[in-house]
């Protein structure tokens, strides 16, 4: 591999659940470099955790330090060449200025999909309040309660809410609709590629001006398979 990039060259900006594992893997093979995502926090930077959640606990201010947020960013992100998923995504606004060269790819589903796949994964339904749905999360998945915490803040963060009834379908897919229609209004066309679940490597490679793999069909992670090595992981390195 060539020398880690010192700057990010390509950021997915779409929610968890839409497809950003696989971008994950796609951007790795395309740019040959490392793609930040949310399970960088698990496997490699565990001090990673505190730091997104000191970006969000700033961002959420009134009058936030933009230059203090810009700097984190910067560091967390540098030797990567691009990212994508949460938190990440909720700071599309704040990346845009940190790496003005830089695109994004807002990967797309339908939304009732995204919800299924959501309520079957990270987020399952409960009647509970936040609190145990936090709780529940953590049971289920076998996460630092650090992490948990830094998660559900980057989805409220992301939706622009100062808090959310996770448990609401409806409150989440017009979430999902508003977060999807404020990224088109705020992201320049130029550098914007709307992807969509399923559309393969053409529309992501003709945007990066990239040739189009030989022979490597275009990545489809198994989101339960990699949600169970989460969970080993964490086992292993004894936060479980």
């Amino acid at each position: 591999m060539s020398e880690l990039s010192t700057t990010i060259n390509v950021i997915g900006i779409g929610l968890p659940r839409t497809g950003t594992s696989s971008l994950k893997t796609a951007l790795e093979i395309l740019l040959c470099q490392p793609c930040y995502h949310i399970i960088e926090m698990i496997t490699k930077n565990h001090y990673d955790i505190d730091r997104w959640q000191k970006l969000l606990n700033e961002a959420r201010k009134t009058n936030s330090n933009e230059m203090m947020i810009h700097n984190g960013l910067s560091e967390i992100l540098n030797g990567y060449a691009s990212v994508t998923d949460i938190p990440a995504c909720g700071f599309y606004r704040e990346l845009m200025t940190v790496y003005p060269n830089s695109k994004f790819v807002l990967t797309i589903r339908d939304k009732n999909d995204w919800l299924s796949s959501l309520r079957q994964t990270i987020l399952p339904k409960t009647s509970h309040s936040h609190t145990l749905v936090v709780d529940k999360v953590k049971h289920i998945l076998g996460l630092d309660a650090r992490f948990v915490k830094m998660a559900f803040d980057s989805l409220t963060f992301a939706f622009r809410k100062g808090e959310i009834d996770f448990d609401d379908d409806t409150v989440l897919l017009k979430c999902f609709d508003e977060y999807n229609e404020l990224v088109v209004e705020n992201v320049p066309p130029s550098r914007l590629l709307i992807y969509k679940l399923g559309d393969g490597w053409k529309p992501l490679c003709k945007f990066l001006n990239v040739n189009v793999p030989r022979c490597i069909p275009y990545p489809h992670v198994s989101d339960r398979n990699e949600t169970q090595k989460r969970v080993d992981v964490l086992k292993e390195i004894g936060i479980l």
